[in-house]
C-alpha cells in the first residue's frame, strides 16, 4: 500500500501491513501482527509507531481508485500481552506521543490445542467500525485452523525475510526432496547431486509454499535475496559448490536428525566464525538453547 505525502511516519512511501482484509465497499481493516512481545515494554513504540504509520488515507485496495472510504487500525499481539499494550498505546495518546484519528483496536490471540486446533482472537481495547463485529470480539472468537489450512494451504513463509536455519530447514526436507526423487543417487558416496538455480528455487518455494504476485502490489514471497542466502550458505557449509551466478550443486542426503537443530548450529558457527553472537539463531531450536559460555558446547553433528 502507499502513503501519502502527510504521513506522520513514513511520507510518500510503500507499506506492507501484516495484515490486509477489506470486508465492504467501504470499509476495510489494516493489522500490525506481533508473534511475540519482549519484555521491556518501551521496545514496544516502535510496533505502536508502526500502527501510527497506517494513521493515513491509504491507496491499495480492492476499490476503482484503490481508495476506500473508511478502514479500522488493529494492533494484533499475543493475549497476554494484550492489556499491557493496549495501556501503553492510550497512556500515548494521553501524552500525546500518539494521535489516531481514525478507529483503532488492540487485539490478543491465542492458540488452543485439542482433537480441533484453534486461534482464538478477542478485542482487548478500542473499537471496530464494524458493530456487529466489535461486539462479537469483546468475547473470544475461535477460528479453527482446518478453515485457514482449506483457504490458505500449507504456507510456511510470510512478507518479512525467515530465520536463515528455518528458510534452510524448508528446502532441505521439502524443496530439495522434491527434487532429489527424480534423481539417482551416487551409490559411493550416498549422496544425490542437484543442479539448483535461485530462479527456479525460489519460484518452486512461492509455488508451494509461498506466494505468488496477484498483482502490482502483490509481493512474491519468499524473495529471490532470500533464497540466495541460504544457497550461499550452503555452499559456506560445504554442502553445494556454486556453479555460476544464478546456478548451485547441492550434495543432498537426507537427514535423519533433526534438520532445523542442524542448521541452526551450522549458522551460529557461521555468525562466530564472523565475530557475530547467534542467540537469537539458537533460540529457533527445539531443544533447551546452550548457555553462551567461553566454549559452547554445541554437540557432534
Amino acid at each position: 500500500m502507499s502513503t501519502c505525502p502527510t504521513n506522520r511516519i513514513s511520507p510518500s512511501v510503500d507499506v506492507t501491513p501484516d495484515c490486509v482484509v477489506q470486508t465492504q465497499a467501504r470499509l476495510g481493516f489494516v493489522a500490525e501482527a506481533k508473534l511475540g512481545l519482549p519484555r521491556d515494554e518501551n521496545a514496544w513504540d516502535d510496533d505502536i509507531n508502526q500502527m501510527q504509520k497506517y494513521e493515513d488515507d491509504l491507496m491499495g485496495w480492492w476499490t476503482a481508485n484503490e481508495r476506500i472510504e473508511g478502514f479500522d487500525i488493529i494492533g494484533l499481539v499475543p493475549l497476554v500481552r494484550g492489556v499491557k499494550f493496549a495501556d501503553r498505546v492510550e497512556n500515548g495518546i494521553a501524552a500525546g506521543k500518539w494521535k489516531f484519528e481514525r478507529r483503532w483496536s488492540v487485539m490478543g490471540f491465542f492458540k488452543t490445542s485439542g482433537i480441533r486446533d484453534f486461534m482464538t482472537l478477542k478485542k482487548e481495547r478500542g473499537e471496530l467500525s464494524d458493530a456487529e463485529l466489535d461486539r462479537r470480539l469483546r468475547e473470544s472468537v475461535p477460528i479453527a485452523f482446518d478453515r485457514l489450512i482449506l483457504t490458505y494451504q500449507d504456507r510456511k513463509f510470510v512478507d518479512h525475510a525467515p530465520p536463515l536455519p528455518y528458510l534452510l530447514q524448508v528446502m532441505w526436507d521439502d524443496l530439495l526432496t522434491r527434487y532429489a526423487a527424480d534423481v539417482p543417487k551416487d551409490e559411493r558416496e550416498q549422496l544425490i547431486s542437484l543442479r539448483v538455480t535461485v530462479k527456479k528455487a525460489t519460484e518452486d518455494l512461492q509455488v508451494y509454499y509461498g506466494f505468488k504476485s496477484s498483482g502490482a502490489r502483490s509481493p512474491e514471497i519468499p524473495r529471490q535475496s532470500w533464497v540466495r542466502k541460504a544457497l550461499d550458505l550452503l555452499v559456506e557449509f560445504r554442502m553445494a559448490t556454486r556453479t555460476n551466478q544464478d546456478e548451485y550443486t547441492i550434495r543432498y542426503k537426507r537427514t535423519r536428525g533433526d534438520t532445523l537443530k542442524r542448521f541452526g548450529r551450522l549458522c551460529f558457527r557461521a555468525e562466530r566464525r564472523k565475530g557475530k553472537s547467534s542467540a537469537d539463531q539458537l533460540a529457533l531450536l527445539p531443544l533447551e538453547t546452550p548457555k553462551l559460555g567461553r566454549n559452547p558446547k554445541i554437540g557432534p553433528e
